[in-house]
């Protein structure tokens, strides 16, 4: 199957891609050329003349699954999903065999939260091509969301065969552990994947530690520091250390041979707790931006509304910070923004219209962000790491999910059993962030309307 490109230089502005689609209508059994076109017109958000060469290509080669795969791929591409489904059933209605068709529809409906259909057509993926792990760690995924640990772990460790992570992840020359009595064993705990991922994850240190193990972890520079506050870490590195090492494992390899359950976690909470010198600044520093008088009439909420641009589907847990004002506009609340990078001083531009204080720009690290959230009431945040910064400090935290179908929240829970102290609020329709605000915003009012106790966690 040839990868969908635009190789007509002529198709670059507007009104030339139209032309084109016009053109190729008239004639449209190039199902290259069409392939191209439905690259360019998304580019430039022509909508009608889209949605009529899709209905070209559909209606063209209907009978043709291996053409029908290959639009799949196109809408992919530019996240057109529900039509991307359309197209993967008819596909299926020729050559019920076909994988990728499986495939294709399995990230439609997952992506769309529809987790039980996802399954049954991703089921069908990994049956038809058994040994391409690939398909087994996206079954594992979709497993592990449904609570299905036994089945989901094995499938997810397919992950560290696949080429491109032999080639970014680190790898020890240490035994690899299996599952092995770890008593009195020197332990090496690696980190890998993102900055959430390595705070979700580090918390089998602890126990690795409880079993008798000598723990160090390797970990990203951002998360040493926040590391060495674990009770059950002996020592953190961020460069491979020369050991020696009786057995190491990757952290999200462990779950598999811990035979790791839902009845077992939380694990450890907390296990992450800011240095008492830092969190004595922030104290101060809060304090002064939100006096305890006014404290006392106020809740002080931290909010983060974007995370990392380069995650997969960033584009779809991250929100636009106007979304938000409903929120903000709430009487009795101080707010404060945590938000780091591109987006960080997005919240000056409203700071006159709203009690909202940016603190972004002097946010160094994650011990940083970890005292200031001690010193406030309430985290609302998009699923990135400081959702989990908090979850593994027991903070309160409520966290907004995108529709797309996320292992590691499960499904339609409001709840985490990772971290005690986090409310989930989910979309419904994927894109659809204004009925999320709005039940954000209900909990707030409730919450805000009961009495202020220190020691209360804002969850129910």
């Amino acid at each position: 199957m040839s990868t969908p490109h635009v190789s007509d230089p002529d198709i670059k502005d507007g009104s030339t891609q139209i032309a084109h689609a016009n053109a190729w209508a008239l004639a449209p059994s190039n199902l290259q050329v069409g392939l191209d076109l439905v690259a360019a017109l998304a580019k430039t958000k022509h909508t009608a003349q889209l949605d009529e060469v899709v209905r070209q290509i559909r209606t063209q080669h209907a009978a043709d699954a291996e053409a029908l795969e290959a639009l799949c791929l196109a809408l992919y591409r530019i996240d057109h999903f529900s039509v991307m489904l359309g197209v993967a059933r008819q596909g299926l209605a020729i050559d019920p065999q076909r994988a990728m068709l499986h495939l294709y529809a399995a990230h439609a409906l997952s992506v769309r939260g529809s987790n039980v259909e996802a399954m049954i057509h991703s089921r069908e993926t990994a049956r038809l091509l058994p040994n391409d792990p690939v398909m087994q760690y996206q079954l594992g995924c979709l497993e592990l969301s449904n609570g299905e640990f036994k089945n989901g772990w094995t499938r997810h460790n397919q992950f560290y065969t696949l080429p491109v992570q032999l080639n970014s992840l680190v790898f020890p020359n240490f035994p690899l552990w299996n599952g092995e009595r770890v008593t009195g064993r020197k332990f090496l705990l690696v980190g890998e994947q993102g900055r959430g991922d390595e705070i979700q994850f580090i918390r089998f240190a602890e126990w690795l530690n409880q079993r008798g193990a000598i723990v160090d972890v390797l970990v990203s520079q951002p998360i040493a520091r926040i590391a060495t506050s674990m009770t059950g870490v002996r020592s953190v590195f961020t460069e491979l250390p020369a050991g020696p090492y009786d057995y190491w494992s990757h952290m999200l390899r462990m779950p598999e041979h811990m035979k790791l359950d839902l009845p077992m976690l939380p694990i450890a909470m907390p296990y992450l707790a800011s240095e008492p010198e830092r969190l004595d600044l922030w104290q101060v520093r809060i304090d002064f931006i939100s006096p305890e008088a006014t404290h006392k009439k106020s809740r002080r909420i931290a909010v983060v509304w974007a995370g990392g641009p380069n995650h997969a589907l960033d584009r779809f847990r991250s929100i636009q910070l106007d979304a938000l004002m409903p929120l903000f506009a709430m009487p009795n609340t101080t707010w404060f923004s945590l938000q780091k990078g591109d987006r960080e001083r997005d919240s000056e531009a409203i700071a006159e219209e709203f009690d909202l204080h940016t603190l972004g720009p002097t946010i160094e690290d994650f011990a940083d962000t970890l005292a200031i959230l001690e010193t406030l009431d309430l985290l609302i945040t998009v699923d990135t790491s400081v959702a989990h910064l908090a979850g593994a400090a027991s903070l309160p935290v409520w966290v907004l999910l995108p529709a797309y179908t996320e292992w590691r929240w499960l499904k339609d829970r409001a709840d985490s059993p990772w971290y005690p102290s986090m409310r989930l609020f989910r979309q419904r329709e994927l894109g659809q962030w204004g009925p999320v605000i709005e039940e954000v915003r209900e909990a707030l009012r409730e919450w805000l309307d009961a009495p202020v106790d220190p020691h209360c966690v804002p969850w129910r």
